[in-house]
């Protein structure tokens, strides 16, 4: 998932952030739909390859600093908060995030990240004198609320906010819970179920369908 025309590149504006990223391999859904495209990228085996842990909101990360893994942290509570199946911070998400930034993405694509979360905790500090971590999720959504109407916040601040979001469901949805509890799972290839009936005189396909 290397992207080598991003190298360089700014942020410039939503519309040019998500030509770029090809909406994030069509937006995610076909990533989660058909994570197979995943498999076509080099490090893919090493993005994937993340364990949870329980103390990566408390650390400083591969390419955040303590404080943004902190805020991310917060962030992975808001958008996909605990209900009767884990938040996106109980499955560690930020960790996910982080460790996803370090294996597949480009030093402009951190940058976006960092400042994203700089943004959403410089305005905490400002508006509620609170870090953003230490907000209660009504809180913490009002503000992320925000960033969608760029109340307060850019349209650049959005599109890097909008990147933030989109890893952090492709981390919950390809985790095993947001796999098998939050969606309806399947596995594949699953058993196989004859639907031709076959006899001794059945003939073997011939290969006219190749031409």
């Amino acid at each position: 998932m290397r992207h080598p025309n991003r190298a360089g590149q700014d942020f410039a504006t939503e519309s040019q952030f998500n030509i770029t990223r090809r909406h994030f391999i069509k937006r995610l859904s076909s990533i989660v739909g058909g994570s197979s495209a995943i498999a076509l990228a080099g490090t893919s085996q090493v993005a994937l390859a993340y364990s949870p842990r329980k103390d990566s909101a408390s650390q400083a990360g591969k390419v955040l600093s303590k404080a943004q893994m902190k805020t991310l942290s917060g962030v992975c509570a808001a958008v996909l908060p605990r209900t009767d199946t884990p938040s996106a911070a109980d499955l560690d998400c930020h960790g996910f995030i982080d460790h996803q930034l370090a294996a597949c993405y480009e030093a402009s694509e951190h940058q976006a990240v960092r400042a994203s979360l700089d943004a959403i905790d410089a305005y905490a500090q400002k508006h509620s004198q609170r870090a953003f971590h230490t907000l209660v999720n009504a809180e913490r959504q009002a503000i992320l609320r925000k960033i969608e109407k760029r109340n307060g916040f850019s349209e650049v601040q959005k599109a890097q906010f909008t990147f933030v979001k989109e890893l952090l469901l492709f981390g919950y949805f390809t985790s095993e819970v947001g796999a098998t509890e939050a969606l309806a799972y399947q596995a594949v290839p699953g058993g196989y179920k004859g639907s031709t009936p076959v006899t001794e005189d059945t003939k073997a396909w011939g290969s006219m369908n190749y031409y």
